[in-house]
């Protein structure tokens, strides 16, 4: 029988924290990124792809 029956792992501990606490920190910066993309306006449709061109030239 173990001596410490109720002990967890450290690599458990870490697992799980990995795999719950992280994509929970993860994620809303992911949606947030994501809805900025959405809100900026594409140069192509606008009309300002060339203006745009000649800035990076």
């Amino acid at each position: 029988m173990a001596k410490r029956a109720y002990s967890t792992p450290i690599h458990t501990w870490a697992f799980r924290i990995f795999c719950t606490s992280l994509p929970a920190l993860v994620v809303p910066a992911l949606i947030a990124l994501t809805l900025l993309g959405l809100g900026a306006s594409d140069p192509v449709v606008t009309g300002h792809a060339a203006q745009k061109l000649e800035a990076v030239r």
